[in-house]
């Protein structure tokens, strides 16, 4: 008697959590394959993150070599690219690897990504900013060569269909499909 079956949520963002606890995560995630290419992009991105909190000058530049090289190896081995500005979220798959460039403000909690998958600004590189990045909430999924392009939001729980073009937000929940995108009545 006095048994709950109660199970503790960590409501913790991947940028508080200590290194080797995003990584674990992020290797279930994965499917604990440690050859999985998402893996190790998302690992590079998170190290590079903690890397960037080094308070001496002295003590991160050899880290942000390190860095360097391991997501310019993930980038030219499997072609996934995480800018560094990009804050990214628990439980992110990537499930394929090739042609995936993630600029975006953010990424949310829970989302698959699959491969030739491009996120960045709708216009060419005088508008790339922050602000001029999409943003992709919690539990949506992207489908294989989708293009997120813009300052959007594509809402929690959306659907991304295979080669669509995005270039207007997404409502939480909905599917969207096509070049350009449209919603689709579930």
């Amino acid at each position: 008697m006095g048994e709950t079956n109660e199970v503790a949520v960590d409501w913790r963002a991947a940028d508080e959590m200590p290194l080797r606890e995003i990584l674990a995560e992020d290797f279930l995630t994965h499917e604990k394959n440690l050859a999985s290419p998402g893996f190790w992009a998302l690992a590079a991105h998170r190290l590079g993150k903690r890397i960037e909190r080094v308070g001496s000058r002295k003590t991160r530049q050899p880290l942000e070599v390190a860095h360097k090289l391991l997501a310019t190896g993930v980038d030219w081995l499997w072609g996934i690219r995480v800018p560094l500005h990009t804050r990214v979220g628990r439980r992110v798959h990537i499930w394929h690897f090739g042609s995936l460039l993630l600029n975006a403000r953010s990424i949310g909690n829970d989302v698959h990504i699959r491969h030739d998958t491009t996120f960045g600004p709708l216009r060419a590189a005088n508008d790339n900013t922050l602000e001029a990045l999409p943003v992709i909430e919690d539990e949506v999924e992207i489908g294989s060569g989708a293009c997120v392009m813009g300052a959007i939001v594509v809402g929690r729980g959306g659907r991304v269909g295979a080669n669509t073009v995005v270039i207007e937000p997404v409502p939480a929940g909905a599917t969207v499909f096509g070049v350009p995108s449209r919603v689709i009545p579930t």
